[in-house]
């Protein structure tokens, strides 16, 4: 038996930011509305992981297996992160940074970058802004391409096995005092890679930075309210189709994904994006 409908964003990951009854908030990009939604509903499509009209699921079997792995990872720190003798091994940080390259490629805007990035591999030129969703539309033979390049055997296992934790990043669990967002494409990187985040339920977040941008080695940090902000108006940014919350949107939260989506006058800002008119 075959799975048609894909998640980009497993219900494993998604269901940490549910409320008791499996609900979320959800602003729906597509419909324009904000909407109380089950986790089980969003993010994902059908035939998702497919590619040349054939329903094979061999892509969505390899996903599988990477989200077993981390679903339990994660378990563990959702579960001990605030005991006095909590730890991470460095095995499970090279398997949780592996998994947010993996989270980064697998959704829409993560496949059509990899391709163009592979196209490009010797004159790439960096995005300045996200992908939205007329480019994914034209796009659609790039995420065709990425499925049939990572069905072949090993492909995508070699691929996560050759990513390694930069010798100059840390790794953090942050916590924070404020409810944070997540999105239809979760992985918050800035500053060129430099720094990677990936918030897992509505009070924390997991970080990789470099040690220029925070020199800290310690594994629990707490967000600033100027942190908070930033990642929440990162991920409403770099949202395709959702922004998902345990609760409901605030005024500032909701203005924002109104000046973001329909506010043509709007435009990205700095600290998010360094624009110049050019670009």
């Amino acid at each position: 038996m075959v799975t048609r409908k894909q998640h980009y964003y497993p219900r494993s990951l998604i269901k940490h930011f549910a409320n008791e009854h499996g609900k979320l908030y959800v602003y729906i990009r597509m419909a324009n509305k904000c909407q109380i939604m089950s986790y089980e509903k969003i993010c994902s499509g059908n035939n998702t992981y497919e590619s040349n009209g054939v329903v094979d699921n061999i892509l969505e079997n390899k996903l599988s297996k990477f989200e077993t792995t981390i679903g339990s990872i994660l378990k563990y720190i959702l579960n001990d992160w605030y005991k006095p003798d909590f730890t991470v091994s460095e095995v499970d940080m090279e398997s949780i940074y592996q998994y947010l390259i993996l989270q980064s490629l697998r959704t829409d805007s993560g496949r059509i970058n990899f391709i163009r990035m592979f196209d490009n591999i010797f004159s790439p030129s960096p995005r300045k802004k996200p992908i939205e969703l007329k480019e994914i539309q034209q796009s659609k033979n790039h995420i065709e391409r990425f499925n049939s390049i990572f069905k072949k055997k090993d492909y995508l296992e070699k691929y996560i096995e050759s990513i390694h934790i930069p010798e100059n990043m840390h790794m953090h669990i942050a916590y924070s005092t404020e409810n944070l967002l997540t999105s239809d494409n979760p992985v918050i990187a800035t500053d060129e890679w430099k720094q990677i985040i990936f918030p897992i339920n509505p009070f924390l977040c997991i970080e990789f930075q470099d040690i220029n941008l925070n020199p800290s080695s310690n594994l629990i940090l707490e967000l600033t309210k100027d942190k908070i902000r930033y990642l929440n108006e990162a991920t409403i940014n770099t949202a395709n189709y959702y922004i998902i919350s345990n609760q409901t949107f605030t005024l500032s939260e909701n203005s924002y994904i109104y000046n973001r989506f329909n506010n043509p006058e709007w435009t990205f800002k700095s600290p998010h994006f360094q624009l110049t008119e050019n670009n």
